[in-house]
């Protein structure tokens, strides 16, 4: 039985990358797009419910955003996601 061999940092930063371009490729395929907009729909529909909710209230990130004037950063959040366009070929300087 050979022992089982643990994964370089080298190896776990290829995963990680792999994985990252595959979820990038699928946010911006056609499925991606509509799934990106119903998700910042729902956020900016639900912005001023999900702000006031105690679970929220209760975690240190969650009172930072009270703060901060909850709502509106939750629909400058969701119109960010509804708005994104990958810029690939930008990003590896193609």
């Amino acid at each position: 039985m050979r022992p089982m061999r643990s994964p370089t940092i080298e190896q776990v930063r290829k995963e990680v990358s792999e994985a990252a371009e595959a979820i990038v490729d699928y946010l911006d395929s056609p499925e991606g797009r509509r799934i990106r907009s119903k998700l910042a729909s729902g956020l900016i529909f639900a912005a001023p419910v999900v702000s006031r909710l105690p679970i929220v209230r209760r975690t240190p990130i969650g009172r930072a955003i009270s703060l901060l004037g909850g709502a509106a950063l939750i629909v400058k959040a969701a119109e960010i996601i509804r708005d994104w366009e990958p810029r690939r070929e930008e990003a590896r300087g193609i």
